[in-house]
């Protein structure tokens, strides 16, 4: 065998190649390979282990660095400087993410979380960024090994001082009955953590908690007391039992005197009162405050006034902040007029039936009378109601062409072909800035056949604009159920 072009085309036996310095011998080395012995290829293994120990300590940590987790756990036993390695270099060790579901069967069983809490005794110390998630807790067992778990971790990392800027614990649904026994614990768990173990924090999220409030008081108020002045993200949507007025209460207006940093802060409508609004205003870093999200859900208290002054005098403190809101099943004029006086730093709205119809629902006013006074700040407009039936393709095209910077529109409503075409018309005549459209259109009737048509037609005649000026462009045809 040769893998000489010469030889391979004349007969002739390979031309040999002179060793030097920058010369190798491909073919000498290929062949030694084939014919080596058993004897050599140890004597070459035991050159690459002796390559392997004489790589570098930074080197071997880059290396490192890029397997999985999996693999790490595994080749730290190679050898003892591996392992040494391994075990004591803190940045192969910064983040993890725990995932837990009742549906699981493994889950079912003590595995899972005596390695969560093996991993915490052993590497917590290093960790800079924390996530539990639990998922479908079918049973008060598994809810009950979760926050056993959760309280074994929070221990061994106070007692390592480990220095957290994330910790994420989402969605735990504390209203479930399947918590009725360990929400309590699994609150006080969280509490005692704050207070004598974390006071570096950066971000915290807490979104879907739906704690009863007492309990949910006392993580809320041991956060912000111990580590209020370093947090500057904080998740609380859906963090309080809805159907409490949060707001109304003097503890929690209290509590959140004491987040001073905050840069991001998310959280229920019924969070929201003109005192709530003042103490940010009083207490927060000036400039600090750069994003607010606002969930307005039907079931939750939204019936309280914010008046135009509390939200001036947070916009003078932090003259940057965006206010983000979605509206959940929440669709009458006169709630969208109490809650969106003009003074709110409006950029991105969210209308969401929820697959809901109700008879005194309409968004036709909204478009024409409210929407049109954050012109100036509006940049995102999504709307979800595919089951009211109503028809708003020419308010939503005053509202496109009056907001000069709204950039990103969102429909999944009964709108016609026909404002999809003036709407590209629009843009071609350089009278609206949209740049993102997904769109699905839905009609009456099962036949969606002309409507697809009409569709192939507009991106055929617009098809430049489309291409040359729109980021993304997704529009279809559908029928509401």
């Amino acid at each position: 065998m040769s893998l000489s072009p010469r030889h391979s085309e004349t007969g002739e036996k390979p031309t040999k190649i002179l060793k030097t310095e920058k010369h190798f011998d491909v073919y000498t080395q290929l062949h030694n390979h084939e014919t080596s012995s058993p004897a050599s290829e140890e004597v070459c293994s035991e050159e690459e282990d002796e390559n392997w120990s004489r790589l570098p300590h930074v080197a071997l940590v880059k290396v490192f660095f890029c397997l999985e987790e999996s693999d790490k756990l595994q080749v730290q036993f190679v050898c003892k400087r591996w392992y040494s390695i391994i075990r004591h270099s803190p940045c192969l060790w910064r983040a993890k993410s725990f995932r837990f579901s009742g549906r699981d069967s493994r889950d079912l069983t003590h595995i899972p979380y005596r390695y969560a809490t093996h991993y915490v005794r052993t590497f917590g110390k290093y960790l800079h960024y924390l996530h539990f998630r639990l998922y479908s807790p079918v049973s008060s067992g598994v809810c009950k090994k979760f926050q056993k778990s959760i309280k074994v971790c929070l221990s061994h990392l106070i007692k390592q001082k480990a220095k957290l800027k994330e910790f994420s614990l989402p969605l735990l649904h504390l209203d479930r009955s399947q918590w009725m026994l360990y929400r309590e614990d699994m609150c006080a768990a969280l509490a005692n953590f704050f207070c004598k173990g974390q006071h570096m924090v950066e971000e915290v999220y807490f979104r879907g908690a739906r704690a009863p409030f007492a309990d949910g008081y006392k993580v809320l108020y041991a956060l912000g007391y111990n580590t209020g002045s370093t947090v500057t993200v904080l998740d609380m949507e859906d963090f309080f039992d809805g159907r409490l007025p949060v707001f109304d209460l003097p503890q929690f207006i209290d509590c959140m005197k004491y987040f001073t940093r905050l840069e991001e802060l998310d959280l229920n409508y019924g969070c929201v009162s003109e005192e709530i609004l003042q103490v940010l205003a009083k207490n927060l870093e000036p400039n600090a405050l750069q994003r607010m999200f606002i969930k307005v859900y039907a079931h939750d208290p939204h019936n309280q006034v914010i008046w135009g002054q509390a939200w001036n005098s947070l916009t003078n403190r932090c003259p940057n902040l965006t206010v983000e809101m979605l509206f959940q099943r929440v669709m009458t004029f006169g709630e969208h007029f109490r809650i969106l006086c003009p003074q709110v730093p409006l950029t991105e709205v969210i209308f969401d039936g929820c697959y809901i119809a109700d008879r005194d629902w309409q968004i036709q006013p909204t478009l024409a009378s409210i929407l049109p006074h954050f012109k100036e700040k509006l940049t995102k407009l999504c709307i979800d109601l595919p089951d009211t039936n109503e028809v708003f393709d020419n308010e939503l095209l005053y509202l496109v062409q009056c907001c000069p910077n709204l950039t990103l529109l969102k429909l999944n409503a009964f709108v016609s072909t026909r404002f999809v075409s003036k709407l590209l018309e629009m843009k071609q005549e350089k009278k609206c800035n949209i740049t993102i459209l997904r769109a699905r259109l839905f009609v009456r009737d099962y036949d969606t056949a002309a409507e697809e048509r009409d569709l192939e037609q507009i991106f055929n005649k617009y098809r430049d604009i489309i291409t040359d000026e729109m980021e993304d462009y997704y529009v279809t045809c559908g029928v509401s159920m």
